[in-house]
This record gives C-alpha cells, sequence and structure tokens, in this order.
C-alpha cells in the first residue's frame, strides 16, 4: 500500500513540475524516431526559406512600384514641360515681332503711322492663325446673344433700352476654347 501512495504522489509531483523537454501542460508529447524529426527539421527549414523568398519577393515588387510611380510622376511633368515648351515657342516667334513693332513706333502721324498700325494687325493675325493651328477658337459671341453661364461669365447686369432681360450687351473679353473644352469664358456685360 505504500507503494501505492509513492505511485499517486508521483504523478501529482509531475504535474506541479514543469517537463524537462520544456512541454507545455496540456500537450502530447510524440515519440519521433531521428528520420521523423529530421524530416520535419528539413520541412521546417525549407519553409523557413520559402517564407524568407517571398518576403524578398515582395519587398523587391514594392520597392519596383516605388520606382515606377516616381518614373511616371517624372515622365509626366516632362512631357507637360516639353508641351509649355512647344507652345511658348509658337507664342515667341509673336513676341518677338511685337517687340520690334514697338521698338520701331514712328513718332508723328501720316503714313508711316499707318504702315506701323498694319504692322501690328499682322502681327494679330499672325497671332490668331498660330493659335488656330494650336486647335484654339475664339467664341464667336456677339451683343444681342442669349447670356449661357457655360461660356459666358457676366461681369456686370445693367438695364439697357435696346436689349432684353438676359441678352448679352457688350463683349469686353473674348472666349477661347479647344474643341467642347472652354479655355476661358468670354466676359460679356449682360442686359438686366
Amino acid at each position: 500500500m505504500v507503494k501505492d501512495k509513492k505511485n499517486q504522489q508521483e504523478p501529482n509531483e509531475d504535474q506541479n513540475n514543469p517537463s524537462p523537454n520544456g512541454a507545455d501542460e496540456g500537450q502530447t508529447m510524440v515519440a519521433l524516431t531521428y528520420d521523423e524529426y529530421e524530416a520535419l527539421q528539413n520541412e521546417l527549414e525549407s519553409l523557413e526559406a520559402q517564407a524568407e523568398g517571398h518576403k524578398d519577393s515582395w519587398m523587391r515588387t514594392a520597392a519596383e512600384f516605388e520606382n515606377y510611380k516616381k518614373r511616371v510622376q517624372r515622365d509626366a511633368s516632362r512631357s507637360y514641360q516639353d508641351a509649355m515648351v512647344h507652345i511658348l515657342k509658337i507664342f515667341l516667334e509673336v513676341a518677338d515681332d511685337m517687340e520690334r513693332a514697338i521698338v520701331n513706333q514712328p513718332q508723328g502721324k501720316g503714313k508711316d503711322v499707318d504702315s506701323w498700325l498694319n504692322g501690328i494687325e499682322l502681327i494679330y493675325q499672325k497671332l490668331i492663325n498660330k493659335m488656330k493651328n494650336q486647335g484654339v477658337e475664339r467664341m464667336d459671341v456677339k451683343p444681342g446673344d442669349e447670356f449661357d453661364p457655360n461660356i459666358h461669365e457676366a461681369i456686370t447686369q445693367e438695364e439697357h433700352p435696346e436689349f432684353q432681360e438676359g441678352q448679352i450687351i457688350d463683349v469686353v473679353q473674348p472666349g477661347y476654347q479647344v474643341a467642347d473644352r472652354i479655355i476661358r469664358p468670354a466676359m460679356v456685360r449682360v442686359a438686366q
């Protein structure tokens, strides 16, 4: 009987003391052969290597995507600058003509002034033609047209005996568009 008490106490002592192999309480210990242990160890190492490979691949992909975003932003900025340079070169020609006209402005009256004014008119026509070549069209707005807030900008509303309410009295600044896109609405005075 003493032996039975001792055998009964030993399991209780084992439950209070941690297992020498570091197994947690409640877990069942499984005996493995060396070959099974080696196979599990190899599988674990293989899975760890595979996980590390996926992590490296993900980090490379993330870095490539970040570089791609930077490249797209740089290319978009460069494209915008190239387009601006192209457009500005066109208008620099007109600016040069205007500068020459201003420097050679005649003093006094007569034939010199008339030919100078004709030169200014030619420069203006050159500017309009350059804009047309780029697809820019002046909007056809005239007094008497109905005011449309989609294409006009009213700067004043005033009483006028010759026009009905909502009609354009005068075009203060012309509007321009490219295809159906309004670049600048026409600034107009509107009858009230």
